[in-house]
């Protein structure tokens, strides 16, 4: 898969992760790929109660996992997958 598909992908993705990780609290993702061109996922909650919480749900990760499969991203870069988790709350305080 070359890099426009592979955005393309995991682009496409963005919506439906949202939608079904949204019951957990998830406002908004996005993606980034890292030096290794591995893409890794952030998702944004409301507040850091609710990152706490996200992160130590076990099957996010899988879930976004097979999101970004289901939407043609190799199983390569769907293993090499990495989600980083943020918070509104955290995000503003970056500012004062």
């Amino acid at each position: 898969m070359g890099e426009e598909q592979l955005r393309q992908a995991v682009d496409a993705a963005m919506l439906p992760l949202v939608a079904s990780l949204a019951p957990a609290g998830v406002l908004e993702a996005h993606w980034l790929p890292d030096r290794g061109g591995s893409p890794v996922v952030w998702v944004r909650v409301a507040t850091e109660a609710g990152r706490v919480a996200v992160e130590s749900y076990p099957w996010v990760l899988p879930q976004v996992q097979v999101i970004l499969a289901r939407l043609g991203l190799s199983p390569e870069k769907v293993l090499a997958l990495r989600m980083e988790v943020t918070s509104v709350e955290v995000e503003d305080r970056l500012f004062e």
